[in-house]
């Protein structure tokens, strides 16, 4: 079963969303049980731990983690929220590790509004 979520900004606040629906609780185990993320890690956690400089230039970096397997694609996004520390992500079930790039291009169809509002490309990192 394919399925995305995203973190990040979208109607005045960041919370976490899936299509149609909006959890305005932030924990993201009662949306997706087994989920391997807390929301610490989605609210720029991911992207502080892997040391990546807060820059909005359209870097997308993953991880994956759970059983099943979940694939993480985040970004520093100042698109909605102008403040530093500012993030987005996607959070994709039913793809392989190596099928990242149709994972993210899944989920990018999904929000496609969220994309819409980039102002850069959003690039998968190697």
């Amino acid at each position: 079963m394919k399925r995305a979520l995203y973190f990040g900004y979208k109607n005045g606040g960041h919370f976490l969303y899936s299509p149609g629906m909006v959890y305005e609780y932030l924990e993201p185990q009662r949306v997706a049980p087994g989920f391997p993320w807390t929301i610490w890690l989605l609210d720029s956690g991911l992207l502080t731990n892997g040391k990546h400089a807060d820059t909005y230039d359209g870097r997308v970096f993953w991880t994956c983690g759970g059983t099943p397997l979940w694939l993480a694609f985040f970004w520093w996004d100042r698109s909605g929220d102008k403040r530093v520390a500012s993030n987005s992500g996607f959070y994709v079930q039913g793809f392989e590790l190596s099928d990242r790039q149709a994972a993210l291009d899944y989920a990018s169809s999904i929000f496609p509004t969220v994309i819409a509002r980039q102002l850069y490309p959003l690039v998968l990192q190697p």
